[in-house]
């Protein structure tokens, strides 16, 4: 699918409700399949998805790293545990991390990405 047509059906289908129908339908599961096998669809959506929780991704190595930092500034701003949290990024002291959801704020301090392999500032 060419980026032009993913942006469209974005529009579609990022309204709710979404019925049933529309889910089922062979449009809906190329959308998807675009999303999840097309490296610009995704890396547009995602880019999209994190500008719009005032994310920069160019502050950090790559898109995936920011897009996976929106659950922990969400958290941050309700200054509740969020469970859906799955990196954590301490601008204080620059480290980011793997959240432990045991009812606190620790977190294990990781050293590369995940999902690029790129070596994390060190700590201060």
């Amino acid at each position: 699918m060419e980026l032009k047509r993913f942006k469209q059906l974005t529009k579609q289908y990022t309204v709710k409700p979404v019925f049933a129908e529309v889910l089922f339908s062979q449009e809906y599961d190329e959308y998807v399949d675009a999303f999840h096998n097309n490296q610009e669809c995704r890396d547009w959506e995602l880019k999209r998805r994190i500008k719009a929780a005032g994310i920069n991704y160019k502050n950090y190595c790559c898109i995936a790293m920011a897009y996976y930092l929106i659950e922990d500034k969400v958290s941050k701003n309700n200054s509740e545990i969020n469970y859906d949290s799955i990196m954590r990024h301490t601008h204080g002291r620059k480290e980011f991390g793997i959240p432990i959801h045991d009812g606190g704020s620790s977190y294990i301090r990781i050293n590369y990405c995940p999902w690029c392999g790129v070596q994390l500032p060190v700590s201060l």
